[in-house]
């Protein structure tokens, strides 16, 4: 990102909503892939589990170049 550049108010919300959307997907395939017998859809829902903490630590960075961050209204926590 260039340096100085702030991300919309509107932009951060989008992004937010993103945000738990890819938090549900990791929570979803972590607890599938535990649950699944066959190996080769095990390894599937590991690998998207493993894509989805990297697209999630993305997104939080993102959401830190926010307009809102100092004003306490974006939560980018993974529960």
């Amino acid at each position: 990102m260039i340096q100085g550049k702030r991300i919309a108010p509107h932009e951060t919300f989008e992004l937010h909503e993103i945000l738990t959307f890819k938090n549900v997907c990791a929570t979803k395939s972590s607890a599938m892939a535990a649950l699944v017998k066959d190996e080769e859809l095990k390894a599937l829902l590991q690998e998207d589990f493993t894509i989805s903490q990297g697209q999630i630590i993305e997104l939080q960075n993102l959401i830190q170049s926010s307009e809102l961050l100092g004003q306490g209204t974006v939560n980018t926590e993974i529960h």
